[in-house]
């Protein structure tokens, strides 16, 4: 028996007529004066309403709109020096991932005047506590409302910001507020929150706790994931999405992720791809790379169950193939891309890839197989072709 630890946000409500709830959450966290962090998308949707007049009611209220998709460090700091202008003792995330990360980057900001977002990067880089803050997601995928990490891009390349002062005081969880996302955002969406349990499955970080989460999480996608993308007022199926996303977040918030976003992040960033679909894309592949180690069999063995394949009297490897085609399927029908040549990635751009993926090192330190320069090479001719 090891040793294991967990770390997840405070406190979690979910359910439907979240916005009846918030006036008293952020009471209850004793703020008066809270920053709305959000972008011009939310307002569009018509959530962000729901969220700011009930908080102007018990509170003095900021909003802060700017927030851009995949933000970099020149954009987080711009978030920062809002925030510690604001002089506000609450920050409220209401968006998506990027959305959430800069919550994350602005309630930190709020607390340590002294510290540029660039001093923040890395592991347990903010000195103060962070500011109280409440996450209120509005897709189902990233699960940043559950995760100790925000992330920026620093010259082409996701950087994490990780620490528990990152993590939420509340999340506010209500599948209404996703029923807007077009069918293109909920399959990338709820794809990247498959990566992330299934990546948080086969890390070597996973432990008994997160391994539940990451389980829970793969079956609620594989069952709900296509009808919240053809039917998206489908509360239920929302609903259990919105609860995947969170569980996926809670195991990779500890368990971490592997390989698989070790690539995402190279070309991700570099051709501007949404992480969803980039992490999607990675995803089969980096299954079947890793299932040749012993032990990950078994794992993806049981990937395939959760996800509704029959594998009984299967051996480890055919069983585990199940799972990497099932995974691949399951992107043909939500219409994302399954190979880098769809996406114009040009194929004399892989072996830098390559070498950018082989130079994330804590992401793949925590892959079960190792993973040297010239595997990262096949795995993305592999990734290119579509093999």
């Amino acid at each position: 028996m090891g040793m294991y630890a967990v770390q997840m946000p405070k406190r979690v409500v979910f359910g439907v007529g979240i916005e009846e709830k918030i006036g008293a959450e952020a009471k209850g966290l004793g703020a008066k004066k809270a920053l709305v962090v959000t972008d011009a998308i939310i307002e569009k949707i018509g959530v962000r309403e729901k969220i700011e007049k009930p908080l102007k009611e018990v509170l003095e209220v900021d909003i802060l709109d700017k927030v851009e998709p995949e933000p970099t460090l020149a954009a987080a700091e711009t978030v920062a020096r809002a925030a510690r202008a604001a002089k506000c003792d609450l920050i409220v995330g209401v968006g998506g991932g990027s959305v959430m990360d800069m919550a994350k980057v602005a309630s930190a900001a709020a607390s340590n005047p002294e510290q540029g977002v660039s001093a923040f990067l890395g592991a347990n880089k903010i000195a103060n506590p962070s500011v109280p803050k409440i996450l209120v997601p509005t897709t189902a995928g990233t699960g940043a409302e559950a995760t100790p990490f925000a992330l920026v891009i620093v010259e082409e390349k996701k950087k994490a910001i990780a620490s528990p002062y990152n993590l939420a005081d509340v999340v506010l969880i209500d599948p209404t507020f996703t029923a807007t996302m077009p069918p293109k955002v909920t399959a990338s969406t709820g794809m990247d929150a498959l990566s992330h349990a299934i990546e948080a499955f086969l890390s070597t970080g996973s432990n008994p706790l997160t391994d539940s989460f990451a389980l829970e999480a793969i079956r609620k996608i594989a069952n709900n994931l296509e009808e919240a993308f053809s039917h998206g007022d489908n509360l239920d199926a929302r609903l259990k999405m919105s609860l995947a996303a969170l569980l996926a977040g809670m195991a990779f918030g500890n368990a971490g992720v592997i390989a698989g976003h070790a690539a995402a992040h190279t070309f991700g960033a570099k051709y501007k791809i949404p992480h969803g679909v980039s992490a999607a894309l990675a995803l089969p592949y980096m299954m079947e790379y890793n299932a040749v180690e012993n032990g990950v069999k078994e794992k993806l063995a049981k990937v395939a169950r959760e996800m509704g394949e029959d594998i009984s009297g299967m051996t480890g490897e055919e069983a585990a193939s199940k799972a990497v085609a099932r995974v691949k399927k399951m992107l043909e029908k939500l219409d994302l891309p399954t190979r880098l040549a769809d996406l114009d990635v040009p194929k004399d751009d892989l072996p830098g890839l390559a070498e950018a993926m082989s130079k994330e090192k804590g992401y793949l330190a925590r892959n079960p197989r190792k993973i040297e320069y010239e595997d990262a090479v096949k795995m993305f001719e592999r990734m290119w072709s579509g093999e």
